[in-house]
């Protein structure tokens, strides 16, 4: 469990990797803002205790190994208003200024890519957990998928079906999946989610995320946006916010609508439905080399 509590416009209160005593000691403090990392089940218990405590919460995903974990806390986030903050930093950059249908009519397809390095990396950095089903449920689906279903909720309305789910672990032969495609519609609009650890750099990132409109083509590959213009036949190219710096991005917004007594850029609820496609997903899922 790693916890780290902010006073006022961000100032650090607290900084710990410690036990239970921790929390309670932040929470009797009374911070405006606490930071919650760790495994799937430490996060649900923390940020319970946090809510009901009446403290703002930034949390990691996933919240809980699967939407039944996470239902009952997402429910009581609700029923107390309380702010947690879910982190989603590919919902915030320029990308979602552009690709709306106000500007490029309906949307025909969403793609979603995030490849990164091996899964390796993980037990290097001293959280091996993070590829045992046990304790995450799921691999690079659960882990990075969530990301790509929650752009893909964004940009949608309806109910979404998932029409396939083909996961590998060929390389690195693990309990979890390495590598996942998934295949997804919602209002007439399909989604095409690819995620995995299979960059053979382990600081390596393969990033995209694409929209195509019928007047406008949008695809951001984590350094510049690239815009096609049916109405005026141009390409325009712009930058954006590197991709390694989108968590401070998420950070500066959740701070911000704290600030002003609004909303959580990704609350619970918002968690709760991107979680429950991804248990539809594994549902169907499929083997390639079964």
């Amino acid at each position: 469990m790693y916890l780290q509590a902010f006073g006022a416009v961000g100032q650090p209160l607290h900084d710990s990797r410690g036990a239970e005593d921790d929390l309670d000691e932040i929470l009797a403090s009374r911070p405006d803002l606490l930071i919650l990392l760790g495994t799937p089940q430490d996060m649900l218990r923390d940020v319970q205790r946090s809510v009901e405590a009446g403290v703002a919460v930034v949390v990691e995903k996933p919240v809980g190994r699967c939407a039944d974990e996470l239902e009952p806390l997402a429910a009581l986030a609700q029923q107390r208003g309380a702010f947690v903050s879910v982190a989603q930093p590919h919902l915030l950059n320029e990308f979602w200024d552009v690709c709306t249908p106000e500007l490029g009519g309906p949307l025909s397809h969403l793609r979603f890519r995030l490849v990164n390095g091996s899964p390796e990396r993980y037990a290097a950095w001293g959280v091996p957990w993070v590829m045992q089903t046990d304790v995450v449920g799921g691999g690079a689906l659960r882990n990075l998928g969530v990301h790509g279903v929650s752009a893909f909720l964004k940009a949608t309305t309806g109910e979404v079906q998932v029409h396939s789910c083909v996961l590998s672990r060929r390389l690195f032969q693990m309990e979890t999946e390495e590598y996942a495609a998934v295949t997804l519609s919602a209002g007439g609009v399909i989604g095409q989610i690819e995620v995995g650890y299979t960059a053979a750099l382990d600081e390596a990132s393969d990033f995209e995320l694409s929209g195509h409109h019928q007047n406008l083509s949008v695809r951001d590959d984590g350094q510049a946006l690239t815009v096609l213009d049916r109405h005026s036949g141009q390409t325009r190219v712009q930058p954006v916010l590197p991709l390694a710096r989108r968590y401070e991005q998420f950070a500066a917004a959740t701070v911000q609508a704290l600030e002003a007594g609004g909303l959580a850029p990704h609350s619970l609820a918002d968690h709760l439905a991107a979680m429950r496609v991804i248990d539809a997903c594994y549902a169907r899922a499929v083997w390639a080399d079964a």
